[in-house]
């Protein structure tokens, strides 16, 4: 029985300006990612994930920030049927692949003990989406076992960690598509 919907927030709750960035320079885009999982492993800090940006691409730390890591956008739609979802009694998780220091630029603290029964953040557990553990992780910071915990993720391979660890799940394109993959799931589980 589904008792448990986790959302990944970058792709899904906060929809990322990192993507003009890859646009803007696509030749640097394995450095850019590379930057990007040492700084979500909490390697490196946000100050020095900007300058090391702007080294590669030959703009200023204060320009990757502006340009392309500050123009994030809350998906709203997607934040209001989480609280339908929390209405509607099922436990709330958070997990996502950050470094430390941007969730709450997006999600203040009130708003995430808010909306949020569970937060898993890689740079705070050392472990990053797809490695099973870090699901395992969430299910255990919800009280549930992984078989009763559905996962929302705009990446795939993702999806497919989440499977592994015993989840099951589906990737994120829109709310209306997530409302409806969701129901598909809770009514095979109630089949």
């Amino acid at each position: 029985m589904i008792k448990a919907v986790i959302f990944d927030c970058f792709g899904v709750l906060v929809m990322p300006g990192r993507t003009l960035l890859y646009q803007a320079f696509p030749e640097h885009k394995i450095e850019i990612n590379d930057l990007e999982r040492q700084s979500d492993y909490g390697m490196i800090s946000r100050a020095e994930f900007n300058k090391a940006v702007a080294e590669l691409v030959g703009i200023l730390p204060e320009e990757v920030k502006a340009k392309y890591y500050d123009t994030n956008v809350r998906n709203e739609p997607a934040l209001a049927w989480i609280r339908e979802l929390k209405q509607a009694n099922y436990k709330i998780g958070l997990l996502s692949n950050v470094g430390r220091g941007w969730l709450t630029d997006y999600i203040p603290v009130d708003e995430q003990v808010e909306l949020f029964d569970a937060i898993t953040l890689s740079s705070n557990v050392g472990l990053i989406k797809p490695d099973p553990g870090i699901y395992q992780i969430t299910a255990r910071e919800l009280g549930i076992e992984p078989c009763e915990c559905v996962m929302v993720d705009d990446v795939l391979v993702n999806i497919e960690g989440a499977s592994v660890a015993d989840m099951r799940g589906f990737v994120y394109t829109s709310v209306e598509q997530a409302k409806i993959d969701l129901k598909h799931l809770i009514e095979i589980d109630n089949a």
